[in-house]
C-alpha cells in the first residue's frame, strides 16, 4: 500500500511540474528574426531595430512578405514552445481533452520571415539576474553550435547546459 501511494504521488507531483513547466515564454533566433511563444499565441520580431520580413496575414492563415517593424503575432491557444526548422515553425500546443493533458503541434510556413542572404549570427544573450546565457553560434572543431550556458552560483563561471547543431 505504502509503496502504490508513493508510486502514485511520485505521478501526480511529475504531471504537475510538467505543466507548470510549459508556462515558460519560448524563444528561437534564425536569420533576423525572433520566434516566440508565450500568452498562447506565436510571436515574430525582428533581433534587431531593423525591419522585419514578414507579416501574418489572418485572412489566409499564412505568413507574407512584408516590410515592418511591428511584431507580428498569431494566436494558438495553449501554445508553450517553438522549433523552427528550415522553413517550417513547429508551435507545441497543450490542451485538456477530457481532463487529460494532450499535446500536439501547429506547423507554420515561416520562409516569408526568413529572407535569403547572408548570415550574420546575433549577438551574445545573457540574463544575469537568472543566470542564463545563450550563445547563438560557437564555431568548435570546426562544427557550428548554438549553445545555452548557467551560471554557476554567485560566481562568474557558466556550464554548458544545452548544445545543437547549427548557428540560429
Amino acid at each position: 500500500m505504502k509503496n502504490m501511494f508513493l508510486s502514485s504521488s511520485l505521478v501526480v507531483i511529475g504531471s504537475v511540474l510538467s505543466m507548470s513547466s510549459h508556462a515558460d515564454p519560448m524563444a528561437v533566433f534564425k536569420g533576423q528574426a525572433i520566434f516566440l511563444t508565450a500568452n498562447n499565441s506565436l510571436t515574430v520580431m525582428p533581433d534587431s531595430p531593423a525591419q522585419l520580413s514578414c507579416r501574418y496575414d489572418e485572412v489566409n492563415n499564412v505568413f507574407i512578405s512584408a516590410s515592418t517593424t511591428t511584431p507580428s503575432s498569431v494566436r494558438i491557444p495553449g501554445a508553450f514552445d517553438v522549433k523552427v526548422v528550415g522553413n517550417d515553425a513547429y508551435v507545441a500546443t497543450s490542451t485538456l481533452v477530457n481532463d487529460v493533458p494532450t499535446t500536439n503541434y501547429v506547423k507554420y510556413n515561416v520562409s516569408a520571415c526568413l529572407p535569403e542572404g547572408s548570415f550574420t549570427p546575433s549577438i551574445v544573450r545573457a540574463d544575469l539576474s537568472a543566470g542564463k546565457m545563450t550563445i547563438p553560434c560557437v564555431l568548435a572543431d570546426g562544427h557550428e553550435y548554438r549553445v545555452e550556458m548557467d551560471q554557476r552560483g554567485n560566481s562568474m563561471n557558466w556550464e554548458v547546459t544545452f548544445a545543437e547543431p547549427g548557428c540560429q
